[in-house]
């Protein structure tokens, strides 16, 4: 039996994609993208978005593939959300926003012909854990593979014992 999925189908370097729209905030136009020189092949870059630093991910080394064109100020992106993270993943068209049958990770277009559908959440941990490598800090990852925030309302530690709160020097 075959599920009825909502996607949103685009083109990326010659190849058809889809992805749920469950994980889909906006289709969006990339502000001025930054490089990052260490960053992994995942990530092409980062952009500012209403004043949130967000980085744009390059579908092609997140599934195994060569990387894609470059992407820049005015090419069209897919802004993914998943549990609170968020991220931009560059695409070259949007095809059509459907509802269509889906069976062991591909759906079928209006046409019939099959499309990968992209696992968001696969794909944004990836990102994440090549960023985290390439940093070299993937310790505090908890078991799912997102990084736990820290505990808000946890006391800040206690000032050492010695110290009695002046802060002038002499």
């Amino acid at each position: 039996m075959r599920d009825l999925k909502n996607v949103i189908v685009f083109a990326l370097g010659g190849a058809r994609w889809a992805a749920e729209l469950r994980h889909v905030r906006e289709v969006i136009t990339l502000g001025f993208v930054t490089t990052v020189p260490t960053a992994p092949a995942g990530i092409a870059g980062v952009f500012n978005r209403r004043g949130t630093i967000t980085p744009v991910l390059d579908l092609g080394p997140l599934v195994g593939k060569p990387p894609h064109a470059t992407a820049r100020q005015g090419d069209g992106a897919l802004l993914i959300e998943v549990d609170g993270v968020t991220a931009a993943l560059r695409v070259d068209n949007v095809d059509e926003i459907s509802t269509l049958p889906a069976a062991d990770g591909v759906v079928r277009d209006q046409r019939g012909r099959p499309v990968p559908l992209l696992d968001a959440p696969q794909l944004l941990r990836r990102a994440l854990h090549a960023a985290q490598a390439v940093r070299g800090d993937d310790a505090d990852l908890s078991s799912d593979g997102w990084r736990r925030p820290a505990d808000p309302l946890a006391m800040p530690p206690a000032a050492p014992p010695d110290f009695d709160g002046d802060s002038t020097i002499g």
